[in-house]
């Protein structure tokens, strides 16, 4: 007995060395550690129900932390010592619905080795030697445990088992002859490695073959990659490497008893890029390359099985936590599961990467783990551009929405029909929206960070015509042109049009008229990524970004004016000049007079309001002074001076002046000061000599008197004292431009336009 100790002992050292290294276990799991709160034995948190039922027994010292070690071994190896009740609720099939983290289990095993006790190491060292030298993962109950369950007959003899060899595919699968299913199965994995598996990542992407297990004192009996199904394995699948070495080694296959289908496929495809990645050298410890594993693990379930449902499934696992870092791997994203991780969702990277550059890319970025330290270096080192040039595109295509998924387009929806989209960011998870509701301007913030390599998406819909400009401020601005890799993309639609697809990246200001058509937004879409690495795990902005709208009109003005004299002279009467302008002329045919600079960053800005096209005016004059009266009427519409006629007019507001360069805006507040709205309007006619009549002693009075129109409507010239346009958007008020005795008042009432 104490040679076998000795044995069992020398044996399960030296796997725990090939383990040292590796801090989530030695077992590439369908199951990953989240984030950490200390439960178990190395501060995990149990991420299973199985593992929160035993640290809860635990903790209340129902077990000491030696046998709820034990029961976690257990429970991923489906021993029949777990108590019934920590062991996994099943489906209607007997079949596992809560999958143990294998990773976590053998990390918690190998670093609590040395203190266990000489008993408990005895009872756990089957399960952590190779499967060629167990004695067996044995349990009483027959039904639910197989006996001696990952014992091969090259090593041990066990005549319950036998094996199928791949005819393609350099793989022996092994089963249990007592379960006629198993046999079934056994068929349908030596099938899928010939026939699919094999076939795409080897023969046809050139990825490295699994490494031979020759070396081995218990290799199969052959040099092929050996995979088992076991019943009762407590997940779907493991893949363990079988060398000491924590940056390559030859590795074997675990698969519970009962797959079928497309999640056999998922987990035979996801598994073998597990031990495939385990034949490359990588540059440092092979699970330190963290989300890669996983990631990678499912685009070859991708390349092999487009469209499989089980790995559409773990698209939610990404697309639901997009605003995290792509690095992280917390639980609680997945839609079909709460312990899954979300590194599972992140194959959607490679997938982008295969589908646009081609997979022999992924193989190529593979490759370059064998000199780069992390997955992102990879990608740094292989793809032109980098992280920089590819993250923003690969922001769009997760959107998975109009205008992405438009026919003929590279998208996700469109390569295997998958439907999840990418959530909202979580400071605005719903859309907004953006309209006005009554008041006159609004703001929304949106979040001042984006951590590295991650993205965020936000959603505004418009519907109202209230709402008449707008001002995007992309404060991500100076980081960029500092250095930072982050970018701002807009998707937008107007009323009735076709999306657009804007670059915003290099624009700190951007403006949107909805009183014009090409410019009617119905809908925004900003999308805002970061491809940053570094010290600091965000980028972040001095202040937050905001989407403010406002109710000023910025495609034209109509309305009416007057100007009524009384002059302190005068022993009766009264001046009237009435007119009817139209503010909507634009020179050059632009939509809308907006400010363009790629220099300093400013798209669509609003520099002018809409220019004066002509007045429509009438002048009434009927007055004494000195003893003689004087009567004219006359009347004539008068176009822009700038289009050749005799009128001119302009109006000034301060719509988002803040946009504007600070030499523009100087101007513009010296005209109408610094409040948000203030205008100024003034317009008038160039026609002299309109003649009219005087009666009177004569011959002082003259039978005859020239005239002239002058100014029809004039607002306050004092900037300070400029008038404010008003809650429903119009521009109305008076002023009185004169002192006593004289009186001079202009009124005036313009409503904004919208272009039809």
């Amino acid at each position: 007995m104490g040679r076998i100790r000795m044995l069992h002992r020398l044996a399960a050292l030296l796997v725990l060395a090939a383990l040292a290294a590796c801090g989530g276990g030695p077992a590439d799991d369908d199951e990953q550690e989240a984030a950490p709160a200390p439960v178990s034995a190395d501060g995990r948190t149990p991420r299973t129900t199985v593992d929160a039922a035993i640290a809860a027994a635990r903790d209340a010292g129902e077990i000491d932390a030696q046998t709820a070690l034990a029961y976690r071994v257990f429970a991923l190896a489906g021993d029949a010592r777990l108590p019934e009740r920590f062991r996994p609720a099943a489906d209607a099939a007997g079949e596992p619905i809560d999958e143990v983290d294998g990773n976590a289990v053998i990390a918690d095993l190998r670093l609590a080795w040395e203190g266990l006790s000489a008993s408990m190491r005895q009872q756990l060292a089957p399960f952590t030697l190779r499967p060629s030298a167990a004695t067996g993962w044995a349990g009483a109950d027959a039904g639910r445990v197989q006996a001696a369950a990952v014992a091969r007959p090259a090593c041990a003899a066990n005549a319950t088992w036998a094996s199928l060899p791949g005819a393609v595919a350099r793989v022996r699968v092994w089963y249990d002859k007592s379960r006629t299913a198993d046999l079934t199965q056994a068929q349908a994995i030596v099938a899928a490695f010939d026939a699919t598996i094999w076939p795409t990542l080897v023969t046809g992407l050139g990825f490295k073959a699994p490494l031979s297990d020759l070396a081995l004192a218990c290799d199969g009996g052959d040099n092929r990659l050996d995979v088992y199904i076991v019943a009762g394995f407590g997940s779907r699948g493991a893949t363990y490497p079988e060398s000491a070495s924590t940056r390559q080694s030859s590795s074997f296959i675990v698969v519970r008893s009962g797959l079928a289908a497309g999640v056999l496929q998922y987990t035979l495809a996801h598994q073998f890029m597990h031990a495939v990645m385990w034949s490359y050298l990588m540059a440092a410890d092979q699970l330190s390359y963290g989300w890669m594993r996983n990631a990678l693990a499912n685009w070859a379930v991708e390349a092999s099985y487009p469209g499989n449902a089980t790995l559409l499934a773990d698209a939610s696992c990404h697309m639901n936590s997009n605003f995290l870092s792509i690095t992280s791997r917390a639980a609680g994203s997945c839609a079909a599961s709460t312990t899954r991780t979300r590194d599972y969702g992140a194959y959607l990277l490679y997938q982008f990467i295969g589908r646009t550059m081609g997979n022999t890319t992924v193989r190529q970025l593979l490759a370059a783990t064998t000199t780069q330290l992390s997955a992102l270096a990879a990608i740094e080192a292989v793809l032109p551009g980098g992280r920089r040039a590819l993250w923003p595109k690969y922001a769009k295509a997760l959107w998975n929405q109009p205008p992405v998924t438009n026919a003929g387009r590279p998208a996700f929806r469109n390569w295997d029909g998958l439907t999840t989209v990418a959530v909202l960011a979580p400071d605005h998870p719903t859309t907004v929206n953006a309209n006005l509701g009554g008041v006159a301007e609004a703001s929304t913030a949106l979040a001042s960070s984006v951590a590295n390599v991650s993205t965020r998406y936000y959603r505004f819909t418009f519907s109202d015509v209230a709402t008449r400009s707008l001002m995007v401020r992309n404060t991500f601005y100076p980081p960029y042109k500092a250095g930072k890799a982050v970018s701002v993309q807009a998707l937008w639609r107007a009323a009735g049009g076709s999306w657009v697809e804007e670059d915003w990246t290099a624009k700190e200001w951007i403006g949107f008229c909805r009183d014009a058509k090409a410019q009617r937004l119905a809908e925004l879409v900003v999308i805002v990524a970061s491809a940053d690495i570094g010290s600091t795990t965000q980028v972040v902005a001095a202040t937050a970004p905001t989407v403010k709208r406002n109710n000023i009109g910025c495609w034209g003005f109509s309305g009416s004016a007057r100007r009524t004299d009384i002059l302190g002279s005068w022993s009766s009467g009264t001046i009237t000049a009435t007119s009817t302008l139209l503010f909507d002329y634009k020179p050059n045919g632009l939509a809308s007079l907006q400010y363009n600079d790629a220099a300093t960053g400013r798209l669509r800005v609003p520099i002018a309001a809409p220019l004066f096209r002509r007045a429509a005016w009438t002048l009434s004059e009927a007055y004494t002074e000195s003893g003689c009266s004087y009567l004219l009427n006359a009347s004539a519409t008068d176009t822009s001076i700038v289009l050749g006629g005799l009128a001119f007019g302009s109006i000034v507001i301060n719509n988002f002046a803040e946009s504007l360069p600070a030499s523009l805006r100087v101007q513009q507040q010296g005209v109408v000061g610094s409040r948000r709205g203030a205008y100024s309007i003034d317009a008038g006619s160039q026609r002299f000599g309109l003649l009219g009549s005087v009666s009177g002693p004569q011959p002082d009075c003259g039978t005859q008197y020239a005239s002239a129109p002058g100014m029809f409507a004039l607002t306050h010239t004092e900037p300070a004292l400029a008038p404010v346009i008003g809650l429903d958007g119009r521009l109305k008020g008076s002023w009185a431009a004169s002192s006593s005795p004289d009186s001079v008042v202009f009124s005036w009432d313009l409503a904004p336009l919208r272009e039809p």
